[in-house]
């Protein structure tokens, strides 16, 4: 039996340990991804078989994340299959394209769709160190245009972090209107990033804070996932400067000193301008979820 509970903080290290024992690629799988967003999107953890089970929603809107640690996947999908049975839960379960053709394999009446919105976006890390090409020029122009200014980088710390608060709080009073329709949306996303701030070294996040005449301007902050992957969680900038977003995206990854192969820049949700803006840095692949649905297996 799976016994469901809310994350904690004391979990990180068995967390990662079986994350690492996996090595999925996605933006779900970090553990401040998993902590930070937990109160939001309702997810709860379980141990059991030498794996680490999550789940999101409630009711009818629950879903399953692939669990990772383990390689026994009957075993996996039979532990999720009786806790959906024994709560009256539907049994979806979100999974990368290499995860689904495999549950396909083992169960061919299951039914997989794949799960756009929430499809991650991934790049070269070199493409957004180095923007060569004819593709990138018009990302050199708005970095040549920033670098006019008096500018400076340095990595994110205790120090740097209580004016990462205070921009923030700036690029609220900039993007967060009473009345528009992603009011609520934009609020549960500050008080994420804030959160995750104030928890910065406890976390183990790596970030870096971009100052122009010595404040700061834009802020960035993430975590591996896969060995070969660095996940951006937040990256903000505020409005005062031109090319001020693809400078931190650069600086950032330039600080990153080759240790990854390739930067997840999580999913667009569905947003038609935050799908242009990942569009725009020229993704290597989309790193592809599926929503996989049991019914009548």
């Amino acid at each position: 039996m799976l016994d469901f509970r809310k994350a904690e903080l004391s979990d990180k290290p068995l967390v990662e340990e079986y994350l690492r024992k996996s090595d999925f690629r996605g933006c779900e799988y970090t553990f401040g991804n998993l902590l930070m967003w937990s109160d939001h999107y309702n997810t709860e953890i379980a141990f059991a078989d030498g794996f680490c089970y999550e789940k999101t929603g409630s009711g009818d809107d629950t879903m399953f994340i692939y669990p990772y640690g383990g390689d026994d996947m009957r075993t996996a999908i039979a532990n999720i299959e009786k806790y959906a049975a024994e709560n009256a839960l539907k049994m979806t379960i979100c999974a990368n394209k290499d995860i689904m053709v495999k549950i396909i394999d083992l169960f061919p009446k299951a039914r997989a769709e794949l799960y756009r919105d929430f499809c991650d976006y991934v790049y070269l890390a070199d493409d957004l160190e180095n923007l060569k090409g004819k593709k990138f020029h018009a990302k050199r122009n708005h970095l040549n245009r920033f670098f006019e200014n008096d500018w400076s980088y340095e990595p994110m710390n205790s120090t740097n972090i209580p004016e990462c608060l205070s921009m923030n709080e700036c690029w609220r009073a900039e993007n967060v209107a009473d009345n528009s329709d992603d009011y609520e949306d934009k609020l549960t996303e500050l008080k994420v990033v804030e959160r995750s701030l104030r928890m910065f070294d406890d976390l183990g996040y790596t970030g870096g804070v971009l100052r122009v005449n010595g404040e700061v301007q834009a802020f960035t902050f993430g975590e591996r996932s896969a060995a070969d992957t660095f996940v951006v969680h937040v990256e903000k900038a505020l409005r005062t400067y031109q090319g001020a977003y693809t400078a931190i995206n650069r600086e950032f990854v330039k600080s990153l000193g080759g240790h990854y192969k390739y930067i997840d820049r999580e999913e667009d949700t569905g947003a038609d301008n935050l799908r242009k803006a990942k569009m725009s840095y020229n993704p290597v692949f989309l790193e592809e979820k599926f929503l996989i649905t049991f019914d009548g297996v």
